[in-house]
């Protein structure tokens, strides 16, 4: 019993750390963007009256990684369904005990003790502009075509390695 419950938290761990078959519906923490630093209008601006905490959140909100836990989530139990012998109440249990908001609490001290309050007050800047939503709206197509690309590329180069070592045919021409 110990030893299946091990491999069900290294299931959970492993589907959790983002290894899903397929891209995530939207992007967990957008690129920040290359530009001029965004001005604030002055002290009356709304930014300017939230604290730190506040810019994060909304800061995840504006970039959709306050989806952060449901995709999170959807992952791991896409990973966990294809496990077999799991117990028959292990999915139900499970999904009754997630709280994908919980994802956001454990996330807003990580973006806390990484940016400074300038940064969160651009970045927040940007991202409330139209060509702020404009990237952020973008990003699910660019980070699914770039997992093609990606797993194409590992794909290759896989390939290439096994054959320098002799364990695997030449390609065909």
């Amino acid at each position: 019993m110990r030893t299946k419950v091990s491999r069900l938290l290294c299931a959970a761990a492993l589907a959790a750390a983002g290894c899903a078959s397929s891209p995530p519906p939207c992007p967990a923490a957008p690129p920040a963007p290359v530009c001029a630093p965004a001005t604030l209008s002055g002290p009356d601006d709304h930014l300017s009256q939230l604290s730190n905490e506040q810019l994060v959140r909304r800061l995840l909100e504006l970039t959709g990684a306050g989806r952060l836990g449901k995709q999170i989530a959807d992952g791991m139990l896409e990973n966990l369904r294809k496990m077999p012998n799991l117990p028959p109440e292990f999915m139900d249990r499970l999904k009754k005990n997630m709280h994908t908001e919980e994802v956001i609490e454990l996330v807003v001290p990580i973006y806390l003790k990484q940016y400074d309050r300038d940064t969160l007050l651009a970045a927040t800047t940007f991202y409330e502009s139209d060509r702020g939503q404009t990237l952020v709206k973008g990003l699910p197509v660019v980070t699914a075509e770039s997992m093609k690309v990606g797993q194409v590329w590992g794909t290759a180069l896989a390939e290439k390695t096994l054959r320098e070592m002799g364990l695997a045919p030449p390609p065909k021409p």
